[in-house]
């Protein structure tokens, strides 16, 4: 029963990662590789393998979040075809569009 909760958990994490990556897509200007909801799906997807990578192996939470924000913003340069600036940037739009959507989905679910 508990797997099934953790893969709920997952699934729902990355549909509104996947939400809130578009979203950021959408509004950050210039043309990035992946704009569709597909490629927006594919870059969050990346990213939580990141963070479960880096937090699974590195259990210190400082060291293991310090390295999983470099990884990432290189994974976002890589796939979205931005410079680090740009990804920076697209990093910053993603957490705080999830921040907002942390404020209404709790109450919603």
């Amino acid at each position: 029963m508990a797997l099934a909760g953790e893969v709920t958990g997952f699934v729902v994490g990355w549909i509104v990662s996947t939400i809130a990556v578009w979203l950021a897509l959408k509004i950050f200007p210039g043309k990035q590789k992946r704009e569709s909801l597909l490629g927006a799906a594919v870059t969050a997807l990346v990213g939580a393998l990141i963070y479960w990578f880096f937090h699974a192996v590195f259990r210190i939470p400082f060291i293991s979040g310090v390295l999983a924000i470099f990884v990432w913003l290189y994974a976002l340069r890589k796939l979205q075809g931005v410079g680090w600036l740009g990804a920076l940037g697209l990093a910053i739009l993603i957490w705080i569009i999830n921040g907002v959507f942390s404020l209404f989905l709790p109450t919603l679910l």
